[in-house]
């Protein structure tokens, strides 16, 4: 790793192109060392050269990983919890994946260990959202906060509150690690999660207050108020249920908002090419949406 670092002060292309290669095609072992030789470097100008190259080759990974996450999608349903650490890492590459996990693992895991088929989603969604809220204590922010302090996912599951969105996302995540069929019912502008089986929707379920459980017959009218609150007429017709890696996109939507109210520039073209990378749909913004997702 040494004299991979050493390369880095190069400009031959073709070196760079040979760096490039070296961090995306031989796994997440090199940018974890790449990380580790950051935090003990005590020279203070080849510490900033090695955070320069964590920050290029950890972003440049992200896209990948997002890319291959598309492809998956493609073919069924892609890995949340590996979105997840993706996410983290466009925003932060000296993340490292074992502290990722260790956040996101527990709660998921005491979920698995509660639900069962012999349950209805009912009563299974019912122990989803006790471990959820109550053993692990996540919960939902001011909707109206715009800062990134509660909205960065390394953050809310540190602190357990955050965004709305954000904590929608990390309960998807948590819902299909435990092989819950909870999707977004998606309309422009937004989404609400409900409980699908055999291809039918079956309850609504409101991540925001504490996972509460709405029949099938109260969608329409919580679609109508969602969408309302956001400024946007919607039709229950006009809503569909996506797959749940849509989530993904609507989350990055968001921190691209948020990113270009700080005016930080960089982050918001890391974050448009993560969106490209899965496909390019956007949820908050398109009026029209056609594709598969």
């Amino acid at each position: 790793m040494q004299y991979i670092v050493d390369l880095f002060r190069d400009g031959d292309p073709a070196v760079t192109a040979a760096l490039e290669r070296y961090f995306l095609d031989n796994g997440p072992e090199p940018l974890q060392n790449l990380r580790e030789c950051y935090r003990i470097e005590m020279d203070l100008s080849r510490k900033e050269l090695l955070g320069r190259m964590l920050g290029k080759y950890g972003k440049k990974a992200a896209i990948a990983g997002f890319k291959r996450l598309a492809e998956q999608c493609r073919d069924g349903e892609c890995c949340m919890l590996e979105a997840g650490y993706l996410l983290a890492l466009l925003t932060d590459p000296t993340i490292a994946r074992e502290d990722y996990m260790e956040k996101i693992m527990p709660p998921a895991v005491a979920v698995m260990a509660e639900i069962s088929d012999a349950k209805t989603g009912v009563e299974n969604v019912h122990l989803l959202n006790h471990i959820f809220y109550n053993r692990y204590g996540f919960s939902s922010s001011n909707p109206f906060d715009m800062s990134l302090e509660g909205s960065l996912l390394m953050d809310v599951l540190e602190k357990r509150k955050g965004s709305p969105l954000v904590l929608s996302l990390v309960y998807f995540m948590v819902a299909q690690a435990a092989g819950l069929p909870i999707y977004p019912l998606c309309f422009t502008g937004g989404f609400v999660p409900v409980y699908v089986e055999n291809d039918r929707v079956l309850f609504n379920i409101n991540v925001f207050h504490k996972g509460e459980i709405f029949i099938e017959n109260d969608i329409s009218k919580l679609v109508k108020n969602q969408a309302s609150a956001l400024g946007v007429n919607v039709d229950i017709g006009e809503a569909k249920v996506r797959r749940d890696a849509s989530i993904l996109v609507m989350y990055l939507e968001f921190l691209q908002m948020l990113y270009s109210n700080a005016g930080n520039s960089s982050v918001q073209m890391d974050i448009e090419d993560a969106i490209e990378a899965l496909g390019g749909t956007r949820f908050l913004t398109v009026e029209e949406d056609d594709d598969n997702w």
